[in-house]
């Protein structure tokens, strides 16, 4: 027998709205083992142009922190740069669109520049989705 009740095809109903979900991540690695830039990258509904992305500073066993950028346009490139030596500390800088961000794997800090930086330094590569997948992809020519 047949079930008339509509409430019997919620779960598919549920389960068909999550496909096209997307959670993926890249790494910027460092020669030195256990020390990486990674980049999460999330979309919650596939209708979305628009994904998070959750940058972390790692650098194990001591740190591993981050945050999240919301609204980086899926097949949007993030840049990564190895900045010049006038910051207190080495940095690196994730360019996405018009928002920069210090990276630091020494003392554990991922944050906002209020203003884009003068000299974004030496980029080292992009972070974007090639051949279907998620991935940095090393040096490449100044946009």
């Amino acid at each position: 027998m047949i079930s008339r009740n509509p409430l019997h095809l919620l779960p598919l109903v549920a389960v068909l709205s999550l496909t096209g979900c997307l959670q993926d991540t890249a790494s910027y690695q460092f020669p030195e083992k256990d020390h990486a830039i990674t980049l999460m990258r999330n979309q919650t509904f596939f209708w979305l142009d628009s994904v998070k992305i959750d940058v972390i500073a790692l650098r194990l066993p001591d740190c591993n922190d981050g945050i999240q950028i919301e609204k980086v346009p899926r097949k949007g490139k993030l840049t990564l740069y190895q900045a010049p030596d006038e910051y207190p500390e080495p940095i690196f800088i994730l360019r996405t669109g018009s928002r920069h961000y210090a990276i630091s794997t020494q003392s554990c800090r991922v944050q906002k520049f209020e203003q884009a930086p003068a000299d974004l330094g030496e980029k080292l590569g992009q972070f974007y989705e090639k051949n279907g997948k998620f991935q940095f992809v090393a040096g490449g020519k100044e946009e």
